[in-house]
């Protein structure tokens, strides 16, 4: 009895473990998850915003120390005939280049003057109306001071600062200087100056006098200048084209849309009046300059100028600072009559462009080769060494 109690329970307990066995195969399986983690993003760097600073352009600044004796008479006189285009020529540049220029005219101890400075300045109008007061006279007695005249440039000219700034000093002379005065430097510490300031010296002589040569040869070498030797008349050469009257013309009619006003109005009159007054020929380079730096005259003053660069607004400025035909005019007439001249402005400005365009390939073609002249000097050392300051001419 007890063997058939025990058999039974260990037949239900076998039965049950082989149930409990099938139950767990016949059940689905849970999945496992094996719990993952993302990777890291990576971080991105932190950058600044770029900012484009534009540029500053290059910066071209000349000043001429001319002899002004007696024996420079046909020099001063193609100085005369040649700033313009010399502007001219440097504002051509690519990139468009800033030209601020400057003169001093020297003489000796005893003459009239030593020495007359007029410093850097992008007002060309002023610059020619200086060289046009300049007058050959005195001298004849050997050596000039040259120092003196070196000396100013140097030293009072406002040179600018900057890698892309291009400086030279032209002297422009027949005679040697005085490196006997003992109260003065001579012109071997004065060149070394120039130089230590990065300022070329370029020096121009003109006949054929040795010790000129020698002394002008030593200051340029020192101060990281050429140096040239022309004519005594200065070899400029007046050279005509079929196409001075015309520019002439539209010369008057760029300065004829200025508005002198303020106190500026007295000199932009005078400017306008002493260019009509020149010959066909300068205009012409005069209205060529402007035509690529833009603008009608030089300077301060006027009021189509200043209107367009937000200076100044027509119908705000006090009626007796105004010309009196356009203080006679209403408010709003005063603002059309500005906009109309600015306008007229830009008109004349295109014909120029296009029309110097023509002018200048006419005189390049007809430009003999070898040219010896003061103005081919200038232009030829400015070629070379304008790359410095990332200009090409």
């Amino acid at each position: 009895m007890e063997r058939t109690r025990a058999r039974i329970t260990y037949t239900l307990i076998g039965g049950t473990l082989c149930l409990a066995a099938w139950a767990a195969t016949a059940m689905p399986r849970r999945a496992t998850t094996i719990p993952t983690v993302d990777p890291p993003t990576p971080t991105q760097p932190h950058t600044q915003p770029q900012v484009s600073i534009p540029k500053a352009p290059p910066r071209v600044e000349v000043i001429f120390a001319l002899d002004t004796t007696g024996s420079m008479s046909g020099m001063i006189d193609g100085a005369k005939r040649k700033i313009w285009s010399l502007a001219q020529y440097i504002a051509n540049g690519q990139p468009k280049p800033e030209v601020r220029i400057g003169l001093v005219a020297y003489r000796d101890r005893g003459d009239a003057y030593v020495t007359r400075f007029y410093d850097l300045s992008d007002d060309l109008d002023a610059v020619f109306a200086h060289l046009e007061s300049f007058q050959a006279d005195g001298g004849g007695d050997g050596p000039e001071d040259v120092n003196r005249a070196l000396s100013d440039a140097i030293n009072r000219g406002t040179w600018s600062e900057g890698q892309n700034v291009l400086k030279m000093i032209y002297l422009v002379g027949d005679a040697p200087p005085h490196d006997d005065y003992a109260d003065a430097p001579d012109s071997r510490a004065l060149a070394k100056r120039a130089h230590d300031k990065g300022i070329h010296i370029n020096t121009i002589r003109c006949g054929v006098d040795t010790t000129t040569q020698v002394a002008f040869s030593r200051i340029a070498g020192l101060a990281s200048g050429e140096f040239a030797s022309i004519d005594q008349s200065g070899g400029v050469k007046a050279v005509s084209t079929p196409y001075d009257e015309k520019m002439a013309a539209l010369n008057a009619k760029l300065m004829g849309t200025a508005i002198g006003y303020g106190a500026g109005r007295a000199e932009v009159a005078r400017k306008v009046a002493a260019s009509l007054a020149a010959p066909a020929a300068t205009n012409a380079d005069r209205a060529s300059y402007f035509g690529v730096r833009g603008g009608a005259v030089g300077g301060e003053g006027d009021l189509v100028a200043d209107v367009a660069s937000g200076k100044a607004k027509a119908d705000s400025v006090p009626v007796e600072a105004l010309p009196a035909a356009v203080a006679a005019m209403p408010a709003p007439a005063r603002t059309a009559y500005v906009a109309e001249k600015a306008r007229e402005r830009e008109e004349v400005s295109r014909d120029i462009k296009r029309l110097a365009e023509e002018r200048n390939a006419y005189i390049k073609k007809n430009k003999k080769s070898g040219d010896d002249s003061f103005d081919g000097a200038v232009q030829s050392t400015m070629k070379r060494q304008a790359k410095e300051a990332g200009l090409d001419l």
